[in-house]
């Protein structure tokens, strides 16, 4: 067997280059097209505003309720201390994470299913609805990638037993440092290790490394911010109640619209081939705790969760594309597989995962939002022009965010269930307070406790601490500051800035002969 001549190694490595760049471009051009949509989409709007919160000296935990580790928190204020902090720079930040997943999402696939399954997998990745979605800033854009460099390492055999254990644990530790659910397929790639290479010793080793440098991080908190580090970020998500809506098991299928007939397709394919390598058995396995946890076990219907299972996901969706694309390429011998495959995406996009879903709603288009970005730099502008820095206002987290002005009542959607949980459990113990607040309804917990707020503002409106007003708006997924026009008017407050969704009201400055 002749071996290649320079010429055709020095060609095959070109064209490897120019697939890697025409890659890159493509996966680049949804990360470019959403920044420059004319709307945003405004959800977990309140982590904006915090991270820019600890930029100007904030602290979480005693300034304002900050319900997870406080790692992204740190990196962000960083960041918006160099550039500034607004919704295009925190967005560039955002999407940076989310291009760096779509490439790790790449690597990882090549790795357990080859070049063209991994080529599909980051672009169904790149391009979903759900990642246009969440463009903003959300703490899962920064945890995905951290999982799948987390995969990768662990099917890196060759790589020493010792040496692989050490960087799974600062890995996960990182992840679990933004969030702690980010834990979860971490047993799962450690039991891999364990079966899968017979390294048991190295597996132990990691999950030790972790437990230990989670402990230090820990103490360290607790001594920067005592008991309410503990109560917010452990003791707190026992309390908070949840999502009781029985149909949250179903999920998925309202936020993942095209993905779901292709996983279907790829696990068909899966099991049709018996290709089930160590790689395909990981993100298998993956996506199954992933599920298990936020489907089953602590069900929640919020899109952000999936974010972490999404490029897993889109690995084995991708492996269902590609079942496709072969079998149109062996008419009319696969006619089939063809004709079966399209069938089953036309009937999942218009009845069981349908394509116009969760991610459409208030008039967004495939994720791509409902709040105009002018409308926001006019109320932000307006909102920076009626008040000063270090003032406090009652307006929405993201326009506070892009206007620079602290928010009165930070996070009210968690502020008062957290104020109720705290009291609870300071008064009758964890358990106690656990069988009266854990098995709750989270939205029923925010409306009976509201009035921890909602007197805070009245109280701070009517001694003239607050100088400027925007209320929540219905286009808005979860208005809950509706602060009413009669009392504002009652107490010298007239609307100043009125657009298509909310309205700015400021005080009216006294008669001269009244100062």
């Amino acid at each position: 067997m002749t071996s290649p001549s320079s010429s055709q190694r020095d060609s095959a490595v070109a064209d490897s280059a120019r697939i890697g760049a025409w890659l890159i471009v493509v996966l680049l051009i949804p990360r470019i097209a959403r920044m420059l949509y004319p709307e945003v989409w405004v959800e977990d709007d309140f982590y904006l505003e915090s991270a820019w919160l600890v930029s100007v000296g904030m602290r979480p935990y005693l300034d304002f309720v900050q319900p997870h580790m406080p790692l992204l928190e740190w990196i962000a204020a960083g960041y918006l201390k160099l550039f500034g902090a607004s919704y295009l720079s925190i967005e560039i930040l955002n999407e940076a994470a989310i291009f760096a997943t779509s490439i790790l999402t790449y690597a990882l696939a090549r790795r357990v299913a080859g070049r063209p399954t991994a080529i599909a997998a980051s672009i169904l990745y790149a391009y979903s609805s759900l990642v246009f979605r969440y463009h903003a800033y959300e703490r899962e854009s920064f945890v995905a990638p951290l999982l799948i460099l987390g995969a990768i390492v662990t099917l890196d055999d060759a790589m020493p037993a010792m040496r692989q254990a050490a960087i799974l644990a600062g890995i996960f530790f990182l992840a679990c440092a933004i969030k702690l659910t980010a834990v979860i397929p971490f047993p799962v790639m450690l039991i891999f290790i364990a079966i899968a290479y017979r390294r048991v010793a190295s597996a132990i080793a990691s999950g030790v490394i972790f437990a230990i440098a989670m402990a230090a991080f820990s103490a360290i908190l607790y001594r920067l911010y005592g008991d309410e580090f503990i109560i917010q970020t452990f003791v707190f998500h026992f309390l908070k109640g949840g999502d009781l809506d029985r149909s949250t098991a179903l999920f998925p299928r309202m936020i993942l619209d095209v993905l779901v007939p292709l996983f279907v397709l790829g696990c068909w394919r899966i099991i049709a081939d018996r290709t089930f390598s160590r790689g395909v058995i990981l993100v298998l396995a993956i996506v199954v705790v992933e599920y298990a946890f936020y489907g089953v076990m602590s069900p929640t219907a919020w899109g952000h969760n999936y974010l972490e299972p999404l490029p897993f996901i889109a690995i084995v969706a991708a492996s269902g594309s590609m079942a496709l694309l072969q079998a149109s390429g062996t008419l009319p011998q696969r006619w089939q597989l063809l004709a079966g495959g399209a069938a089953l995406i036309a009937i999942c996009l218009l009845w069981i995962s349908p394509i116009i879903n969760e991610n459409w709603l208030h008039g967004a288009v495939y994720g791509f939002g409902f709040v105009p970005r002018a409308e926001i730099s006019r109320l932000a502008d307006a909102l920076r022009d009626a008040s000063q820095p270090g003032e406090d206002v009652i307006a929405p987290s993201f326009i506070c965010f892009e206007a620079n002005r602290r928010e009165l009542v930070r996070y009210p959607e968690t502020y008062g269930v957290y104020r109720e949980a705290k009291a609870e459990y300071e008064h009758d113990g964890f358990f106690a307070a656990r069988r009266r607040m854990g098995s709750a309804d989270f939205f029923q917990l925010i409306t009976d406790t509201r009035h921890y707020w909602t007197d805070q503002m009245r109280d701070a409106i009517a001694a003239g601490k607050v100088s400027a007003v925007i209320s929540d708006s219905p286009i808005q997924l979860l208005p809950l500051v509706l602060v009413p026009e009669e009392f504002l008017t009652s107490n010298g407050f007239r609307p100043s800035l009125i657009t298509d969704h909310f309205t700015l009201w400021t005080r009216t400055p006294a008669p001269a002969a009244a100062k």
